[in-house]
């Protein structure tokens, strides 16, 4: 096959490609959440026309199915211990091809540093492919390549031939690169060895809490884990919404409120029932703490604890706070609250006359 066959060719399957592409990034991103696997991003991209022309006549390929990576994904994880979770479930859930997959880490030798990341040439299972949505991909491969933030920084400086580290760069230069490549490496295994420390760190609280020792000063690690374990009966996924992006400021109001430890938070929310407390729909860990701040003492909250770290409330939160004790003309002794659109209000500080 020449050139324009080869062109042709892409022309005629570029969408079934596409459409590869799409599938396997959702199915991808299904796995990972079903799994409970933590990623920083999945994607995937189809090889440009002119890029797929190069490689064919780089190369001895006799029929254009050969070029494996026309259809390619990446996923980019946090640390190298979640790299290899991840490839433990692209192994198992996919049609590896052993001979043209592997790890460029193994393949490196002991004194070389470098660019890092593991590679997979695969097809849709036998399973997958008897279900509709499927089976129009059967004997397709595609790419999937795994990576830590790190790594991946480390790849697109290493590869991005417009930048000026790109080619052969002077000798004292290229050492100092090099350098710059294993501390990031080290870096890397620094940084899984720190999410390691966090995950026992995590363990250890879940099972001094389960045991009734609460005498844990509170961090946002500690905070989490007793309130899995305070609401275990219920979803958890709806009540951690937005504690991810609160939980900084939670500790701090909780520390100014007088609640160092998880004993004084159990204390705290000994004020009413976990059922209670998740009663509302709406609510969430952030609004709970909130609120039994509040309900406990609402002067001591906005003059030391608040500090504006929230400064909006909807009706559906007021309603169940004065489900729980808290009304709206309570707060209003020590907050404005000014209707900006039906329903929402701002929150002010009132300043004592």
């Amino acid at each position: 096959m020449g050139r324009t066959d080869i062109g042709a060719w892409y022309d005629q399957n570029h969408s079934q490609y596409q459409d590869l592409i799409t599938t396997v990034e959702r199915l991808l991103t299904t796995l990972l959440k079903d799994e409970s696997i933590p990623y920083h991003s999945v994607g995937g991209r189809l090889k440009e026309k002119r890029s797929l022309l190069a490689k064919w006549e780089q190369k001895a390929y006799t029929a254009p199915e050969q070029i494996m990576d026309v259809a390619g994904l990446r996923i980019i994880t946090h640390t190298t211990e979640e790299v290899q979770k991840v490839c433990a479930l692209i192994e198992q859930e996919f049609l590896i091809d052993e001979k043209n997959s592997g790890d460029k880490a193994q393949k490196m030798g002991v004194d070389q540093v470098g660019y890092l990341s593991v590679h997979y040439i695969a097809k849709i299972d036998d399973e997958r492919l008897k279900l509709r949505e499927y089976k129009r991909f059967k004997g397709l491969c595609f790419e999937i390549q795994v990576r830590s933030l790190l790594q991946h920084a480390w790849a697109e400086i290493e590869h991005d031939r417009s930048y000026k580290f790109a080619g052969v760069l002077p000798l004292e230069i290229r050492r100092k690169f090099y350098l710059v490549a294993g501390t990031l490496e080290l870096m890397d295994q620094e940084f899984n060895a720190l999410s390691q420390e966090i995950d026992h760190y995590a363990t250890h609280v879940k099972s001094q809490t389960k045991e009734g020792n609460l005498n844990i000063p509170i961090d946002s690690t500690s905070l989490l884990q007793f309130l899995k374990e305070y609401f275990k009966d219920y979803d958890h996924e709806k009540l951690s919404r937005h504690y991810s992006t609160n939980d900084v400021e939670l500790v701090a109001e909780l520390s100014d409120f007088g609640i160092k430890t998880l004993q004084g938070l159990n204390e705290l929310l000994a004020q009413k029932t976990p059922a209670e407390w998740a009663g509302a729909s709406s609510t969430n860990y952030v609004g709970i703490l909130h609120v039994a701040m509040i309900l406990k003492d609402t002067k001591k909250y906005f003059d030391y604890a608040w500090k504006a770290h929230w400064t909006v409330l909807n009706n559906a939160a007021l309603e169940h706070w004065k489900n729980l004790g808290v009304s709206k003309d309570h707060l209003e002794q020590y907050i404005t609250l000014k209707e900006y659109k039906p329903g929402h209000f701002d929150i002010e500080k009132r300043h004592p006359n």
